[in-house]
């Protein structure tokens, strides 16, 4: 999708996907070894008081499901950064997580040959609770 085909506002819905408690320390054990991401027991003696999803988890598994959509397609030239990444709630074995992505902003650039789009990210689950949310900034063709 061009960039001149986005508008402020415009939302885009993923599909819900479940996290399983295999997701959940597999991801851990390679990415984010943090005994609440990995190690059952532990994790029942936590803050948490089960296995959590890390946050990186959460927003990939989300992403995923936005590039699968192929909304941005091959007009996407990548992205530029993050930016406030906000953990609300513990991601649990067997909850379902559906992204909405909102167009914040957009600002072409000066040579009119790409623009920069803000999305803004929520991330709820089953229950319809804010999970994650944060924004990111991507490059797309003009």
């Amino acid at each position: 999708m061009k960039f001149d085909a986005f508008s402020i506002g415009q939302e885009f819905h993923t599909e819900p996907v479940m996290i399983t408690k295999e997701d959940i320390i597999a991801f851990g054990e390679k990415y984010d070894p943090q005994y609440f991401h990995i190690d059952e027991q532990a994790a029942a003696n936590s803050l948490f008081g089960s296995l959590i999803a890390s946050g990186f988890h959460t927003l990939a598994v989300v992403w995923s499901e936005w590039i699968k959509m192929d909304i941005l397609s091959e007009d996407c030239l990548g992205g530029v950064g993050a930016d406030e990444i906000r953990w609300k709630k513990p991601v649990r074995a067997n909850d379902w997580l559906a992204g909405r992505f909102t167009v914040a902003a957009k600002k072409i650039d000066s040579n009119g040959k790409r623009g920069l789009l803000t999305l803004k990210i929520i991330i709820k689950n089953q229950r319809d609770e804010e999970v994650l949310t944060c924004s990111t900034n991507v490059y797309v063709q003009a």
